[in-house]
């Protein structure tokens, strides 16, 4: 197994196990019981922690599959880089201030890097695109990772987005019901 198969793998699987999260989570967010209320309250109180983990596995995944694989970004990719890359250090300086004023922002840039990478992992899959991609070959188009039939590395990114999104919503959600008390 190759340096290049093993960070897919490990990157393939953890985005699969992501999406179990996902759908876990969503219902703890939909249902009222004492476990799911524990559970988005424990999200929500580590808003900060986690959601600087996200971005920098998505910032490490980016890096290693473009610097180290050789997998060449495109124009799409970059946009989204452009949307992850600064909530490292935003979050990174909220985490170590235990700042959460900046949540309301990081959520933006979230929900715009989500928008992009949920269209880009469309033209993967066999969507037909809006416009038509400027790098060379095509490159918005070139799927480099499919695993489980359907994660691709914007889908992949758009699971951090997604993810990022779903903690603050927690946090919001956890506000209130510390307010309540």
């Amino acid at each position: 197994m190759t340096s290049g198969e093993l960070i897919t793998s490990i990157f393939s699987w953890g985005t699969l196990f992501a999406h179990i999260i996902i759908v876990i989570f969503v219902f703890c967010l939909l249902i009222r019981n004492r476990i799911a209320d524990q559970i988005v309250s424990w999200v929500g109180r580590n808003v900060l922690t986690l959601s600087f983990l996200l971005v920098l596995s998505g910032l490490v995944g980016s890096l290693l599959y473009s610097e180290f694989v050789g997998f060449e970004p495109c124009v799409l990719c970059w946009v989204a880089r452009i949307f992850l890359y600064p909530q490292v250090v935003l979050l990174g300086l909220a985490f170590w201030r235990k700042d959460k004023n900046i949540i309301p922002y990081i959520y933006s840039l979230s929900i715009l890097g989500a928008i992009v990478t949920l269209y880009h992992s469309f033209t993967q899959l066999g969507g037909s695109s809006f416009t038509p991609c400027t790098a060379v070959g095509g490159a918005c188009s070139k799927m480099y990772v499919l695993e489980f039939g359907y994660i691709t590395i914007p889908m992949m990114a758009f699971t951090v987005f997604l993810m990022m999104i779903l903690t603050f919503v927690a946090a919001k959600k956890q506000s209130k019901i510390v307010s309540l008390k």
